[in-house]
């Protein structure tokens, strides 16, 4: 029944988007190993206007930390970036239903792209804790998204 569950809210995320261009990874039994790098790719963008990125990170209420470290990779730069995914008192920011919670966060902004290519972005998780040099498995992330909306600047 759980699962059932999940799929209808995870169906009814996706039948709400009204944005230019959606792509989800979604990883299997709700964990994202560190050896995983996921890329996205999008097709053609209108090149005449300017778009904004946002990573859209889905995850459960399983999930152990407050935040998600990642590495971004988009037009040849890498950048370490911070998702909060609760406040301090523990309560879930986001989206969602139940116990499946989705956080948007913009990463790029005012982007023009080239109609003739198709863009990637590479994603690479970044979590330590401790001494120790990775985690090795984040339990509790269930997909990862890309959203490419029109600017309104």
């Amino acid at each position: 029944m759980r699962i059932i569950f999940r799929f209808i809210i995870l169906l009814s995320f996706a039948s709400c988007n009204t944005n230019i261009n959606s792509s989800y990874n979604i990883f299997e039994e709700d964990s994202w190993h560190t050896d995983s790098i996921i890329t996205i790719s999008h097709g053609v963008v209108d090149s005449t206007t300017k778009h904004n990125l946002y990573l859209k990170v889905r995850h459960n209420t399983d999930f152990e930390y407050q935040n998600i470290f990642l590495f971004v990779s988009f037009k040849e730069k890498t950048d370490t970036i911070e998702v909060i995914l609760s406040e301090k008192n523990g309560k879930w920011l986001g989206k969602g239903f139940g116990d499946i919670k989705e956080v948007d966060y913009c990463f790029a902004e005012n982007i023009t792209f080239n109609s003739k290519q198709a863009s990637t972005i590479t994603i690479e998780q970044a979590m330590r804790y401790g001494d120790e040099p990775e985690i090795t498995s984040l339990k509790g992330i269930i997909a990862l998204g890309i959203n490419v909306k029109k600017s309104e600047k």
